[in-house]
């Protein structure tokens, strides 16, 4: 006897289902039936994107997964199994009738198989794997470039260091006289810049010691007028700057050399250069003295 509800909805599915302790999730695990068909097919309602082929494959697979009878499951259902004797099928039709049916099915299984597809593919498993897979793709392509940059700065590390190559000093041949007498001639050595260091003459017009002076490299400089400190940091390369006083203008620090100087309105230019360096420079009304 066929098992209905009171609105005459077969729920011998169900009711077995529960028999045997089973849930819906159990039954979706096993059937790979969504879980939205599985409803529809216990509470005995059919869905707009099942198609009827769909549905009844999945009662038979739901039917046989219970152990029941496929036959009596389809005729509760009221679905008609397809017998090959039938006059009506498919099978005893006219050549032409056939053909013109077949025509007329092959969209309605293309989208059923399109249905199929999309519920497989947006099926929540189906969406938490393709989540797993990109984020494992994600986690390599970090990965790599972690291991690019190490390697880039390890190959920097271990680089090797080319050493700069001093040449060596010309020597000219030892020429020889007449009676084989070796003679040496002198080399002849660059000439290098002196530092001046007698004073410089450059009397005051108007009875003022004055100073202007134009760095030509960063220069470090301290400048007293008449003892007091008027000035003391850095002069940065090109910067321009002058002082004035009553009786005598004392400039100290490093590099003085380097200034490009003008004493009492007469430009001097810088005081020279070499290995020996400028420290001390007193100005007075008569002109510029390096002190030592």
């Amino acid at each position: 006897m066929l098992t209905t509800d009171n609105n005459n909805k077969p729920v011998i599915l169900k009711t077995t289902r529960q028999a045997k302790g089973l849930t819906l999730e159990i039954v979706h695990e096993h059937t790979k039936i969504p879980m939205d068909a599985l409803k529809a097919i216990e509470e005995g309602y059919s869905l707009r994107l099942l198609s009827p082929f769909y549905y009844r494959g999945f009662i038979k697979i739901y039917a046989e997964f219970l152990g029941l009878n496929v036959a009596e499951i389809f005729q509760q259902y009221g679905i008609n199994e397809a017998s090959k004797s039938n006059p009506s099928s498919p099978a005893s039709l006219k050549p032409h009738q056939s053909n013109r049916k077949a025509k007329t099915l092959e969209p309605n299984a293309f989208i059923e198989h399109l249905q199929e597809f999309l519920s497989m593919v947006f099926a929540p498993k189906s969406i938490k794997l393709m989540l797993k897979i990109l984020g494992g793709l994600l986690l390599c392509f970090l990965l790599f470039k972690m291991v690019m940059g190490l390697g880039s700065l390890i190959h920097k590390k271990s680089a090797p260091v080319h050493k700069q190559i001093i040449p060596r000093r010309y020597v000219k041949p030892v020429e020889k006289n007449e009676d084989e007498t070796p003679v040496e001639k002198p080399v002849r050595q660059p000439v290098v810049p002196v530092v001046k260091q007698e004073p410089v003459e450059a009397q005051s017009e108007n009875n003022k010691v004055e100073v202007a002076v134009r760095a030509m490299r960063n220069t470090w400089v301290q400048v007293k007028a008449d003892g007091k400190i008027v000035y003391q940091m850095t002069l940065n390369k090109g910067a321009l700057d002058s002082w004035s006083a009553d009786d005598r203008i004392e400039l100290s620090g490093k590099n003085l050399e380097q200034l490009d100087m003008e004493i009492n309105g007469k430009h001097i230019g810088p005081l020279g250069g070499g290995e020996r360096r400028i420290r001390k420079v007193l100005v007075t009304k008569e002109g510029l003295t390096v002190k030592k």
